[in-house]
């Protein structure tokens, strides 16, 4: 009997990612959000889509996993070395803050030395830039 997928609980994820110039950064960070702690490919995550503003130098990533997967942020911290994660929404447990309530906490578009923060996973951020996570169940 094979096993049936109806009923998989699904979550998004969008990473949202400093960085849109150099292409292959982008894509090294869309390639790494499919891998598990071990470096394989999740057999439950997929890369629904990239988009890249070049003005802004700014990218967005859409991903899909099951709702187990949400440990997604902690691979990619280990598969991109040197990104700072902060997480919001679903991701952000307990508090579950919003983006804006979260940058806000932060002082994220008022502190001069980003050095300072803490982030939730990975290395604290040299520059404004980083990668930010949030999960919706769907």
């Amino acid at each position: 009997m094979s096993s049936s997928r109806v009923g998989l609980r699904l979550a998004a994820c969008l990473l949202n990612i400093s960085e849109a110039r150099r292409k292959y950064i982008v894509e090294n960070i869309a390639k790494a959000a499919l891998l598990d702690k071990n470096g394989k490919k999740h057999p439950q995550v997929s890369v629904l889509n990239i988009f890249s503003d070049q003005d802004y130098n700014r990218s967005v990533i859409t991903t899909a996993a099951s709702v187990d997967k949400l440990d997604l942020a902690e691979d990619l911290v280990r598969h991109v070395p040197g990104c700072s994660v902060f997480l919001f929404g679903e991701a952000d447990l307990p508090e579950k803050r919003s983006l804006v309530q979260r940058r806000k906490q932060l002082g994220w578009f008022t502190r001069r030395d980003v050095s300072a923060l803490q982030p939730d996973l990975g290395a604290a951020p040299a520059r404004r830039c980083g990668l930010t996570a949030c999960f919706r169940a769907l």
